[in-house]
């Protein structure tokens, strides 16, 4: 048995000997330790600002800035230290002094204990608390100001069990010009700084501190989570509250004006208790964040999240309720222009609905992207994403331009046909054999009701060719169709001229007409007999009723006259008899 455990115990050794190259970090990396929450430390954007001629960085402790760090800015052929990366490795090296993580990932640890226990040694690699001969048992350290020769100043720290002091910084000729003062001054405020700064955060790691923060956060997770629970509650029985005030308006049949204004104040009460709910999920993310050492701005960031977003959402619905107004002013003295014919402001009229009823989607629209782009750039971490994330990102938005060049199409067909004045809402329009009023336009689609009362939506893109029937001024050919027996036409002629003369003089339907009646005489003739029309000009929209009414008037004569039409129907058995005259 002894035997088979020690060739398990080889064999499992040499399986984490040959893993082990492809999952450890060995490089100089290893000089920096964890980065925050534990993780190993991983090589981030700049986050550096210039001032004249230096790049500046802050060094950070528990995620807090206490010193900034300047570098000369490179120029040309230069060679030099950036501040970042200086900032990168204080930050390090700071780290070390009270963050009991380590680089090495749980399979490296695992490995080093079984390498260790078979071995017989006792390497503490990767044990945290041993790197380095550095004590992180939370005893206070103190800072020294050294110098070796003429050479520039340096801050160490001095830690019981360790004989050499830890190197933590050099202070450089442009970290004391940028703060404007001598090399050895700046050095002795760093040390105080720094100091008691890391005093702070050896006693945060301290393992009875940790538990007590822990245990603090527990709390605080369990009271939120109470409340959460009796938020919840509460919003179900406003839902069916909500839900019974509906069943009762849809019964009574008529409008309770009480009851409808309670029935919005209930709705309104239940969105301000989910949002209220949303608020506490947010919150209880944060407290857990907030219990991580070092993750306090984290945890702030996140917390204040939800009030700055509805700071924003009131912002830009501000701006949104601003520049509605504003274009709805202006489209307003548009159409309202004394200067406009008069024959042109029905259709500008008209030409107003359709532009501000998408004008204003389309200021909704916008609105409502720069909500989101502004929400999600202050989300912490995405602001300061690597390139590559970015790239990520666009390549995204590519895709999803690919996936909806559909409604892109749409879009851009809609305003150049609204731009165009191709037609507007009440329109008559033909398209495809679809024929209808455009009852709405909008930015991707438009919806035509046709005479039976059915709603065609068609994308705006697919609108290809098509026919306005009542743009500026509509028209209509009335075609009459008389007998090859009637040898006399112009008994025809006088008829339709008398009739066109008494329409024009109508004071009802003269005024729908834009100019008198046409009569173009004989179009052709047909097996029917001989094809006569007249043309109506009427204004936009009255083409049909006083096509209709026209032709009634027309008919009745013709039939006094004694006109024979091409079927050779008599008309004194269809139309009503008059009290004579014409």
């Amino acid at each position: 048995m002894f035997r088979l455990r020690r060739r398990l115990g080889l064999w499992l050794t040499a399986a984490l000997l040959a893993l082990m190259p492809l999952v450890a970090q060995a490089s100089i990396l290893d000089f920096i330790p964890a980065g925050p929450a534990g993780s190993p430390a991983q090589p981030q954007a700049k986050q550096v600002q210039f001032e004249g001629k230096f790049e500046l960085a802050k060094v950070r402790i528990l995620g807090v800035p206490a010193i900034t760090v300047a570098s000369p800015v490179q120029l040309g052929d230069q060679r030099g230290i950036e501040a970042s990366v200086r900032a990168r490795v204080i930050e390090g090296n700071l780290r070390a002094l009270y963050d009991p993580n380590q680089l090495c990932s749980f399979g490296e640890r695992l490995s080093e204990w079984m390498l260790d226990s078979l071995l017989k040694s006792d390497a503490h690699v990767c044990t945290a608390g041993q790197r380095y001969g550095l004590d992180r048992s939370g005893t206070p350290l103190t800072l020294e100001v050294l110098r070796d020769g003429s050479g520039p100043y340096e801050l160490a720290a001095r830690l019981p069990g360790r004989e050499q002091p830890f190197p933590l910084l050099t202070v450089t000729r442009a970290d004391a010009e940028i703060n404007g003062a001598r090399e050895l001054a700046l050095a002795q405020a760093w040390r105080e700084r720094l100091e008691g700064r890391l005093n702070h955060a050896r006693r945060i790691y301290a393992p009875p501190q940790l538990a007590r923060r822990f245990r603090l956060a527990l709390v605080l997770e369990l009271v939120l989570l109470l409340l959460f629970a009796a938020m919840l509650l509460l919003w179900r029985r406003l839902r069916q509250r909500t839900s019974r005030l509906h069943g009762e308006l849809r019964t009574q049949g008529r409008s309770d004006r009480r009851s409808e204004t309670r029935l919005h104040a209930e709705q309104a009460l239940s969105i301000g208790v989910l949002l209220l709910m949303l608020y506490l999920l947010v919150l209880m993310f944060g407290v857990v964040v907030v219990a991580i050492p070092g993750q306090v701005p984290l945890g702030i960031e996140l917390v204040l999240q939800p009030s700055l977003a509805v700071i924003k959402f009131l912002a830009v619905t501000l701006a949104t309720f601003l520049l509605r107004s504003l274009s709805t002013f202006l489209l307003s003295q548009w159409a309202a222009d004394v200067d406009v014919p008069q024959r042109l402001q029905a259709r500008r009229q008209q030409r107003y609905r359709s532009l501000l009823s998408t004008t204003h989607r389309l200021i909704n629209v916008v609105g409502i992207g720069v909500v989101l782009l502004w929400v999600l750039l202050d989300i912490p971490g995405v602001r300061s994403a690597s390139v590559s994330l970015l790239l990520a990102g666009g390549a995204l938005l590519g895709a999803l331009a690919f996936v909806f060049q559909g409604l892109l199409r749409d879009l851009s067909a809609g305003l150049v046909m609204l731009l165009e004045d191709r037609y507007a809402i009440g329109d008559w329009i033909e398209v495809e054999g679809i024929e209808g009023e455009v009852i709405e336009m909008g930015l991707f689609s438009t919806q035509i009701r046709c005479l039976d009362q059915r709603m065609n939506i068609l994308d705006n893109s697919s609108i290809l060719q098509m026919r306005n029937h009542t743009k500026l001024r509509s028209g209509s050919l009335v075609t009459f169709v008389i007998s090859h027996r009637q040898t006399d036409l112009e008994i025809v002629y006088r008829t339709l001229a008398l009739e066109i003369e008494a329409f024009s003089l109508d004071p009802v339907w003269g005024s729908r007409l834009l100019g008198d009646p046409i009569l173009r005489g004989v179009k052709r003739t047909t097996a029917l007999g001989v094809q006569m029309q007249v043309l109506l000009v009427t204004r936009a929209g009255e083409q049909w009723t006083t096509e209709r009414e026209f032709q009634r008037r027309a008919l009745r004569a013709l039939h006094r006259r004694g006109v024979q039409l091409a079927d050779g129907l008599d008309l004194g058995s269809v139309l009503p008899p008059t009290a004579g005259g014409r």
